[in-house]
């Protein structure tokens, strides 16, 4: 890792995984710091073993328990980093398609990290690239692409660095991908998840790291963020945006058109932009028609 990084590392530094300050789910974190406010937050977290820091943050956190790890560019570091364990992490299997699944002769699946269950179709122009898991009898109609590396894009002093994306595309059973979806593969420990009975209409984007349950309806031209985690049987209307780590509950309903910013509630409907609950949506309407 030294040699990767050009920057000492005493040996007997122990961390398990790398992440971000607000992240808790490991016991023992490298992280980076190069913006002020989000020092306290770093501080307060007992799982962050050392983070890349300036000089000034490196004063910042005189006395805490993180190890100060002192570069020109925490940012550059960490992400370069994170690349570095991805493809150092990366095993290659023999991709899997069981002789029930029908494969058009134009689409493009990889020939490593692929697993295809049974019964599955998959039309022309299709790309399935590695790390995408698929169950029984899903279709996957022409000009889909799954397993796409996301738009994590950092600025750095160095220029604008690319992050390698390390986690995985999950489809269930009985799911329907529409014409030209793009399906991005999982990053940092949370993959790309997609329900049974899942079904989904043309040009619909689903970005690294959302999830959504099983029955789900997703409309033409959906714009679904990363981490956004949705539930069962929730409906989503065309046009639609869902932006980054937004929940939606069991049930909910989203209008056409609505931009979704907050939580939804199960059994919730919204619309608007900024989406507010369609009720409120329409009461706001009549009114300002009345006016």
């Amino acid at each position: 890792m030294q040699d990767a990084l050009d920057v000492s590392i005493p040996e007997n530094l122990i961390f398990d995984d790398l992440g971000l300050v607000w992240m808790r789910h490991t016991s023992r974190l490298l992280t980076f710091l190069d913006r002020g406010e989000f020092i306290d937050e770093a501080v307060s977290n007992s799982h962050i073993a050392a983070a890349f820091v300036t000089r000034d943050i490196e004063r910042a956190i005189s006395g805490s328990s993180i190890y100060p790890i002192l570069v020109d560019d925490p940012r550059w570091y960490y992400y370069t980093l994170m690349n570095y364990c991805a493809k150092k992490r990366r095993k290659s299997v023999p991709t899997s398609i069981h002789e029930s699944t029908i494969v058009h002769p134009t689409a493009h699946i990889s020939p490593t990290n692929v697993k295809i269950g049974k019964r599955c179709v998959v039309e022309p122009n299709v790309t399935i690239l590695d790390d995408v898991e698929m169950g029984d009898d899903c279709v996957i109609r022409a000009g889909a692409v799954l397993g796409i590396n996301g738009f994590e894009m950092k600025r750095t002093t160095r220029g604008i660095l690319s992050v390698e994306h390390d986690g995985k595309v999950i489809i269930g059973n009985r799911v329907e991908i529409g014409p030209n979806n793009t399906i991005i593969k999982g990053f940092h420990q949370r993959n790309t998840i997609i329900g049974d009975d899942t079904k989904y209409d043309a040009l619909v984007h689903f970005a690294h790291g959302a999830q959504i349950g099983k029955r789900g309806l997703i409309a033409a031209n959906a714009m679904i963020a990363g981490s956004a985690t949705i539930g069962d049987d929730v409906w989503i209307a065309p046009s639609t945006a869902i932006s980054s780590y937004v929940t939606i509950g069991d049930h909910a309903f989203i209008t056409i058109g609505s931009v979704v910013v907050k939580d939804v509630p199960p059994f919730g409907k919204v619309t608007g932009n900024f989406a507010i609950p369609h009720s409120r949506f329409i009461a706001n309407l009549k009114k300002s028609v009345a006016e």
